[in-house]
C-alpha cells in the first residue's frame, strides 16, 4: 500500500516537523502548494520555541486546527523528547520553564481540537492500517538511519508506503525529489529511541478515530512570567 504524498525538502536545519505537516496538508489538498513561506509559518506553529524543533503535540496542533484528525501512538505520554531537550536548553542558556509551557499549550490545542492518543509502542500493523485508511503517517526517528547522515539527531519523516516490512518514506532532509519514497526497514523506527525518551507515530486523516482524546493540561497561571 502506497500513498502519493509529495516530498517537501526542509529549508532550515530545525524545520523537519513543519515540512512533514506541509506534506500532509498538501496530500489532503488543504493547501495549493508548499513553499518556504508556508514552511516558516508552520514552523512558527509547530516548534517548541526554546529548542526550535517540534515535539509530537507541536506536529499535531497545526493539523488539528485546520480540520484534520491527528492520532498519536506513543510509549511515553509525558514530556518525552521535550525532557531530553532540557539538557540542550540549559547548555545554551535557554529556559526550560518556557519549554514546558509551550509543550503544555500545544497539548491543549490538540486536546481542544480533537486529537486522539494511545499510550503504547507503535507497531507495523498500525502503519498498515493507517495507510489502508488513507491516513498519512509521521514518525519520530533518528537521522542516523539514513546512510548519508553521520549525526544522531531526532527527526520527523513521513511514511508513504509499506510492503512486507519495508517502508517507503519522504525524508525532508532530502533535496532531490528523486529520493521520494525511499526505502527503510520498519525496525529503523526504533533506532536510538531510548535517547529521545519516546517512540512515536502520528497518523493523520480526514476522519477522526474512536480513541481517547489527548488529556487536556490545566491552563498555566504563570503565563510567560519572567524568570532569571
Amino acid at each position: 500500500m502506497n500513498l502519493d504524498i509529495p516530498l517537501y525538502s526542509q529549508s532550515m536545519d530545525f524545520s523537519c516537523g513543519s515540512a512533514c505537516v506541509g506534506m500532509a496538508l498538501k496530500y489532503f489538498n488543504f493547501i495549493s502548494k508548499m513553499d518556504r513561506d508556508l514552511e516558516v509559518e508552520l514552523w512558527r506553529e509547530t516548534n517548541a520555541v526554546e529548542m526550535k524543533g517540534a515535539g509530537r503535540y507541536g506536529v499535531c496542533a497545526p493539523l488539528s486546527v485546520r480540520g484534520l484528525h491527528p492520532h498519536i501512538i506513543t510509549d511515553n505520554p509525558e514530556l518525552g523528547l521535550i525532557e531530553r531537550a532540557k539538557t540542550y536548553i540549559k547548555s545554551n542558556g535557554g529556559n526550560e520553564v518556557y519549554l514546558e509551557f509551550f509543550h503544555d499549550m500545544q497539548k491543549r490545542v490538540c486536546a481542544l481540537n480533537g486529537t486522539t492518543q494511545e499510550v503504547r509502542k507503535p507497531n507495523l500493523q498500525d502503519i498498515r492500517e493507517a495507510l489502508q485508511a488513507d491516513r498519512v503517517c509521521i514518525a519520530l526517528v533518528s537521522t542516523i538511519i539514513f546512510e548519508e547522515e553521520d549525526e544522531d539527531i531526532p527527526h520527523w519523516i513521513v511514511i508513504t508506503g509499506e510492503d512486507n516490512g519495508i517502508l517507503t518514506v519522504n525524508n525532508p532532509i532530502d533535496e532531490d525529489v528523486g529520493k521520494s519514497h525511499r526505502p527503510i526497514y520498519f525496525d529503523d523506527l526504533y533506532t536510538n529511541v531510548e535517547m529521545y525518551k519516546e517512540t512515536t507515530l502520528i497518523t493523520v486523516g480526514k476522519k477522526s478515530l474512536s480513541k481517547d482524546l489527548v488529556p487536556e493540561p490545566e491552563l498555566s497561571t504563570k503565563y510567560l512570567e519572567y524568570v532569571r
